[in-house]
């Protein structure tokens, strides 16, 4: 690389490293979510999750920014090596920064997939328990309410009646 380029590259590199630092603590949030998310949801606390609601479409767009960022940064990277966009990662920067600066974007990439796993498993734990909360739920309603084809009533001498196509509780408005 001739001079212009490595100045270029080396101002380049300067916001990749602040880009990885910012990922990192995006994700480090999106755990904190995620934990207060089923925290939430345990404890039945409608007002951590009705506000969590309202956060989404913000956190959605600062996720599209983020995305955004890397592709632009990705793009440029490759424009400065001659390479397609696709091509570039982090390994494959690294061979081009000086040992010390290689070393550190290492580093920074290991953390990156230290936490992307855990987002991961955080992720599958949370989609586990609203799961099983779906299914309590649509227990207890099918109780409430009755299923499809079948509901148990009570005479008045306390014996179980099964009557066929009828809800407990009229669901019409």
């Amino acid at each position: 690389m001739n001079n212009i380029s490595q100045k270029s590259f080396n101002e380049l590199s300067e916001e990749l490293f602040v880009f990885l630092d910012d990922s990192i603590l995006s994700i480090r949030r999106m755990l904190e979510q995620l934990t207060e998310l089923r925290a939430a949801v345990i404890r039945r606390d409608e007002k951590t999750l009705r506000l969590m609601s309202e956060e989404m479409p913000e956190l959605a767009s600062q996720r599209v920014g983020m995305r955004e960022r890397q592709q632009r940064l990705c793009e440029a990277f490759a424009r400065l090596l001659h390479c397609r966009a696709e091509n570039v990662n982090v390994s494959y920067l690294a061979r081009f920064l000086e040992p010390e600066k290689g070393r550190e974007l290492k580093v920074k990439q290991r953390a990156l997939q230290d936490l992307a796993a855990r987002l991961s498993a955080e992720h599958k734990a949370t989609e586990q328990l609203l799961r099983e909360c779906e299914r309590l739920n649509r227990m207890m309603l099918n109780g409430i309410v009755g299923s499809a084809n079948h509901t148990l009533t009570y005479g008045r001498a306390g014996q179980v009646r099964r009557e066929l196509y009828r809800a407990m509780m009229s669901t019409r408005i």
